[in-house]
């Protein structure tokens, strides 16, 4: 496999009630994070994170896997090429530079190449 899955981006509006739902039905520990997020912990350390209110990507609540590229210019401009269309242009992330597309069946996804 090219690029697994390296990070989860819960994209929905009630961070909250989602956070208490997950800590409850799964014990996944929450901590507060960058931006207004809330990380998710496991076992194995942090692996998500919830959506503050002001930081959502697209118009969908659902959510996005990220996956580990080696250029985030290339891959975005690639993923448009192959009918992606752009959610989040080029940003810096706390661990890394990332962009979102949704794919041509309507699921988002985030490429996102380490600092």
């Amino acid at each position: 496999m090219q690029a697994p899955f390296v990070w989860f981006h819960h994209n929905g509006e009630k961070s909250n009630e989602t956070k208490k739902f997950f800590e409850t039905l799964l014990g996944w520990k929450p901590s507060d994070g960058p931006g207004g997020m809330t990380m998710l912990a496991g076992e194995g350390g942090p692996f998500a994170a919830l959506a503050s209110k002001t930081e959502r990507y697209g118009d969908q609540s659902a959510w996005i896997p990220f996956v580990m590229v080696d250029d985030v210019d290339a891959a975005t401009q690639q993923a448009i090429s192959l009918g992606a269309v752009l959610l989040k242009e080029k940003s810096r992330g706390p661990a890394g530079y990332f962009s979102i597309v949704r794919d041509p069946g309507g699921a988002a996804i985030g490429l996102w190449k380490k600092a």
